[in-house]
């Protein structure tokens, strides 16, 4: 069933990114506090006994349950919109899911998306919107804006949109907004994408599990490709530890049985891409399929599961769904039910 490779979408140069509707005036709780950066901070003067404060953001929340609030970005004024929801009865102990988007990085669709099943299922949901502006091209979101995609040299690790999911995570913590110390991630398209890579190159401990659906194409978890196809030359050394912490982490890759079309528009089709498979459901295969040789060839422990959906083409909408079930399982049980 398997062969061999990855796959990943051609991301367009412009976003269709929506944004959410007008509302009534929110109710607004306390500010949050963004975790303060450590990167290139300079030693404060003998005389400062305490570090300064770190700076805040207002998290607002509608009477509907969803809301937003901005994430203060370091070393500038900008700021990342949020976008949230949480059910009734939601207090800190409900259990977080990060949600990465797709192409359009349309953040408000995605948390949308979901609000009818985290009313089921009792999940708040946080999805980041990773604009065009501040985050462009793949370089910016799928590829974690590790690198200034015109110089290729690394930026600063407080700029990163992998490191950014767990600084958004802290600062909820540091609040008392939540009191998880672990969050669900999921990531579709390309999502999926970031997901696969934030956990290849900085293993998070803070994640509990993640879902990965339906990436167009894939950074394989060996040097024999160079980056981004490979880690050889990647921005960030991959040691054997981190690839194991990686294959240990409980992650359930899926695609649709349907997403099979080598024409879609937005599947990239670079020479190694297509090394990779003719299509998403190719590229998800071996992806899983040499992650899996890889980790056997190292005896590294595999806590992965891989799952083709039937009669789901490239749906995020579909795949929040299912992946919203799963989570629900993983919480209960402390497993996937692929």
């Amino acid at each position: 069933m398997f062969s061999a490779t990855a796959k990943a979408d051609n991301l367009p140069a412009a976003e269709g990114s929506a944004s959410a509707a007008p509302v009534p005036a929110p109710t607004t709780a306390p500010a949050v506090s963004a975790p303060a950066s450590t990167e290139g901070a300079k030693t404060p003067p003998a005389e400062t006994n305490a570090a300064p404060k770190p700076p805040s953001m207002v998290f607002k929340t509608q009477a509907d349950g969803t809301g937003s609030f901005h994430f203060p970005l370091a070393g500038s004024k900008k700021s990342l919109e949020v976008f949230t929801y949480q059910p009734v009865g939601s207090d800190a102990t409900t259990p977080v899911i990060m949600v990465m988007t797709g192409v359009d990085r349309n953040a408000s669709t995605y948390r949308n998306d979901w609000i009818k099943v985290a009313d089921q299922y009792h999940f708040r949901i946080i999805v980041p919107r990773f604009d065009e502006q501040d985050f462009p091209g793949s370089y910016g979101y799928n590829l974690g804006n590790i690198q200034d995609a015109k110089t290729h040299r690394r930026l600063p690790k407080s700029q990163w949109s992998f490191a950014l999911v767990n600084d958004i995570f802290d600062a909820l913590r540091l609040q008392g907004i939540t009191s998880q110390t672990q969050y669900y991630l999921f990531g579709n398209s390309a999502g999926c994408q970031f997901v696969h890579r934030m956990l290849t190159l900085l293993p998070q401990p803070e994640v509990k599990a993640a879902i990965c659906a339906a990436a167009g194409w894939w950074t394989l978890p060996d040097t024999d490709q160079r980056w981004p196809y490979g880690l050889r030359e990647s921005p960030v050394k991959v040691t054997q530890s981190q690839l194991g912490d990686y294959f240990a982490k409980p992650i359930l890759f899926t695609v649709g049985a349907n997403d099979d079309d080598p024409e879609n528009r937005l599947l990239r089709h670079s020479k190694q891409a297509m090394a990779q498979g003719a299509s998403r459901l190719e590229r998800a295969e071996n992806y899983f399929t040499i992650s899996q040789q890889q980790a056997e060839l190292n005896n590294l422990p595999f806590n992965w599961h891989f799952v083709v959906l039937p009669d789901i083409g490239h749906s995020g909408s579909k795949m929040s769904v299912y992946a919203a079930g799963q989570f629900s399982h993983f919480e209960q049980q402390h497993e996937f039910n692929p």
